[in-house]
């Protein structure tokens, strides 16, 4: 996981060069596990000599990586390339004007920095890293988005996920508390910025019991709603929901969630509410029993799907 966006340390230091460089390792990487260096040049419309040039600086900023040893010399677009690629994107389209080096968030496949728009907006920005050393487990969370894609790169598939998430946003916004997107490219998707509480950093001394309940029945009424529209989280827990700063609540991160056409998502509905539950009893003791919340999700879940 990466902690530091350390494409906006090598950002001010590309021209219109670099980028068309780095924009010719990134499409033919759909072809090349390693990209030629003459692919590379004959894309960027520049001699071999200057390419070489300009991939090795980008190279030192760590925005590519170079390999020799496999009978050529191939270039491999990096996480940080795929970074400055995606916000030069979005600065382009007149929707970030600047971003944070700080993090204010951290998922299992993502890292969030807190953004200004051109209008002064402040917004949220989110970087999907799927891939490393726990990517077998994280290919189990996207398991739609791997289907039928064999050798696909995990920047790509990290291109997907964020997709997904800026099109269940789009989807669930106007009918539900979830965070509203703005945009998104490549591997990044651009969001409101939210003033409130991830409910795990919340203690229990923070809340009563009843104002634990009270926060609970917010939750379970939202994702009804939701899964009444035909879409299940797939991951629902405490470190999915905000609390805001007006005491509402967003539900969050919907990179996993997939529609109640399909048929595993019935019991990813149940996994959901009886990790949602357990979390409330444990830590502020609400009794709310499973058996007492199921018959509205399953009745909801069922007329989504027609039945």
């Amino acid at each position: 996981m990466v902690s530091k966006l350390l494409a906006l340390d090598a950002y001010p230091n590309l021209r219109d060069l670099d980028f068309r460089i780095l924009r010719g390792v990134e499409l033919n990487m759909r072809n090349h596990r390693w990209v030629p260096l003459e692919d590379i040049s004959r894309f960027a419309r520049v001699d071999v000599e200057t390419a070489s040039f300009k991939l090795g600086r980008l190279d030192n900023w760590g925005l590519v990586v170079r390999r020799s040893d496999i009978g050529y010399i191939g270039y491999q677009l990096t996480i940080h390339g795929y970074d400055a690629l995606a916000i030069r994107a979005l600065s382009r389209k007149g929707v970030v004007e600047a971003i944070s080096s700080t993090q204010i968030g951290v998922g299992k496949d993502a890292d969030v920095y807190a953004g200004i728009s051109p209008s002064g907006e402040k917004i949220a920005v989110k970087f999907n890293r799927v891939g490393g050393r726990t990517a077998s487990r994280k290919a189990s969370y996207h398991g739609d988005v791997f289907q039928d894609k064999h050798h696909t790169s995990w920047l790509y598939v990290s291109r997907l996920i964020a997709k997904k998430e800026h099109e269940a946003l789009t989807l669930l916004s106007p009918i539900a508390r979830v965070p509203r997107s703005i945009a998104w490219n490549r591997h990044v998707v651009v969001m409101e910025f939210i003033h409130g509480t991830e409910l795990a950093n919340l203690r229990e001394a923070d809340l009563t019991g009843e104002e634990a309940d009270e926060i609970l029945s917010k939750v379970l009424n939202e994702y009804l709603k939701i899964v009444r529209f035909g879409i299940v989280h797939s991951d629902l827990s405490e470190f999915n929901v905000t609390i805001t700063d007006d005491g509402d609540v967003l539900i969050i991160d919907w990179a996993q969630h997939i529609t109640t056409d399909r048929p595993e998502s019935y019991e990813l509905l149940k996994r959901d509410l009886t990790v949602l539950l357990n979390a409330f009893r444990r830590k502020w003791h609400v009794d709310r029993e499973f058996e007492e919340v199921w018959p509205a999700f399953e009745e909801a879940w069922k007329r989504s799907r027609g039945e």
